[in-house]
């Protein structure tokens, strides 16, 4: 719809541009037409002016000569058609000043008077609108052919545009460019920007969607932990004020969450010193109710004074990933094995298949820890065998 009224304003435009400047030409015309005729007339005057001279004795001048010089072969051979309207002559005192509306011609005589042939210039008028009038055909001929010329080329300009436009209407694929499109380098590079966007616009939109994947399982471990303390508290018969306040601190522990995702972009790159196995200890902390709940156990061999130079807030996010990964798929009564040494961050559990996992995650907790290892140079490898599950994180 938009490329139709663009096409139809331009039309419109170069219609109107095309009419205005035939109008200024056919003015301009006719004002050349109107003086090549005038001269024209003026040398009829003066023809006429030398014939009535050269073959009359004006010296005894009476007004009944006009009578005789009008039967005049000569006279009378110039006065049929031509441009000559109510033609006079007559002998003056002064000589006349042409003006608009008539034109005069005179020769002085040897008394000092002046031999004056003067015709009205209405037939100038009349010949012009006559010409206009008998060629109006022409023009409305030569209208309708400039029309359609323009809008042929209208519409052999806009071809690429609408090949364009429909591809980018019905691609699906922003890296499969119309080839088809032609036009010119403005074109190609028109096509060449729209996939761009089409492009960003379509990592934008995956964005999105891994965006919300990763809110929701960031916010999954909270409220296991929340449904986990509702359950014992239902098995126990009672909401005891211990119960009541472990649910209160789960619901403050979701908010929090949702506050540190929403601002998760703001200093990200910052580098903080890291104590690794204080952070370990209070991810472990913070994830208690589930892993007691089925009665696993942590063996760190982590140094205390263990430490590193990293973005805090991306590899806190990593390793509480590895973390929940490792709650989730091990089997009841066993022990978790943590260890950092040189960097290497080793997360090890005994698998069980049966289990039944704590957290019902949406499946893209590894994919967005393997994300953040690409962006800050991190390597995270898992392994797999019939009895442990290892993945091990080097910084």
């Amino acid at each position: 719809m938009l490329l139709k009224t663009f096409k139809g304003k331009i039309l419109a435009v170069t219609l109107g541009m095309t009419i205005f400047s035939v109008v200024i030409f056919g003015y301009g015309l006719a004002h050349i037409y109107y003086h090549h005729m005038e001269k024209c007339l003026t040398r009829s005057l003066s023809f006429l002016t030398n014939i009535v001279t050269q073959e009359y004795d004006l010296s005894k001048w009476d007004p009944k000569m006009v009578v005789e010089i009008r039967k005049n072969e000569q006279m009378q051979n110039i006065l049929k058609g031509g441009l000559l309207h109510e033609l006079h002559i007559e002998v003056l005192s002064a000589q006349p000043v042409s003006s608009h509306e008539r034109l005069f011609r005179s020769a002085r005589l040897a008394d000092g008077r002046y031999l004056v042939i003067s015709s009205s210039t209405v037939k100038i008028d009349d010949e012009l609108i006559k010409m206009m009038a008998d060629r109006w055909f022409f023009f409305l001929l030569g209208f309708l052919f400039t029309s359609g010329m323009i809008y042929l080329v209208i519409r052999h300009l806009f071809a690429p545009f609408n090949e364009l436009v429909n591809h980018c209407l019905t691609c699906r694929d922003p890296e499969n460019k119309p080839d088809v499109v032609g036009g010119g380098t403005e074109i190609i590079a028109l096509r060449d920007a729209i996939a761009t966007l089409q492009g960003r616009i379509s990592g934008l939109q995956s964005a999105q969607r891994d965006s919300m994947k990763a809110l929701t399982h960031e916010l999954k471990t909270p409220l296991a932990q929340l449904r986990l303390r509702i359950d014992i508290a239902d098995l126990k018969g009672e909401w005891n004020s211990d119960a009541i306040g472990a649910a209160r601190e789960e619901i403050d522990t979701i908010s929090e969450k949702i506050t540190d995702i929403l601002h998760a972009t703001q200093g990200s790159e910052v580098m903080e010193t890291v104590y690794l196995r204080k952070s370990v200890e209070e991810w472990i902390e913070e994830l208690k109710p589930l892993w007691q709940h089925r009665e696993l156990h942590f063996e760190l061999s982590i140094p205390k004074t263990s430490s590193a130079l990293l973005p805090k807030a991306p590899f806190e996010r990593v390793a509480r990933i590895l973390i929940e990964n490792a709650l989730n798929h091990t089997c009841e009564g066993s022990t978790i094995y943590l260890s950092c040494d040189k960097g290497i961050f080793e997360i090890k559990n005994p698998m069980c298949d049966h289990v039944v996992p704590i957290i019902h995650s949406t499946g893209v907790g590894l994919e967005i820890a393997k994300t953040l290892c690409d962006y800050y140079g991190w390597r995270l490898k898992d392994v797999q065998d019939e009895k442990h599950y290892t993945a091990t994180l080097s910084l």
